[in-house]
């Protein structure tokens, strides 16, 4: 019986071969996979800042809307108490006394 067995010898030869080109293949998908998890996140990373932006510019017009509605209503308001303001005055003697209304004929 012989103490080396060629074809068992190439056998274990042809595994580790096997094994190192699966290694490489394997090596080469993660390299694959973990090149595509950067890009992935990078592009969270640029969907998030780009949310940001957007908030901010919705603040913004928001806030625009807001103040355009009060200053309006202000204006407003304003108008309407200049129009009280000069039927006092209209109502006002030289005296500074209030004239009485007659009342309105029905």
């Amino acid at each position: 019986m012989a103490l080396f067995n060629i074809k068992a010898w190439l056998d274990a030869v042809r595994a580790v071969d096997r094994l190192w080109e699966l290694e490489g293949r394997h090596g080469r998908l993660i390299d694959a996979q973990s090149k595509r998890l950067d890009d992935l996140s990078d592009r969270i990373n640029r969907l998030e800042a780009r949310e940001q932006v957007l908030i901010a510019e919705a603040k913004g017009a928001a806030s625009a809307a807001a103040s355009a509605v009060a200053a309006s209503h202000l204006g407003e308001l304003s108008r309407l108490y200049g129009g009280l303001e000069e039927r006092v005055r209209r109502l006002e003697g030289d005296d500074g006394r209030v004239r009485r209304l007659s009342a309105p004929e029905k």
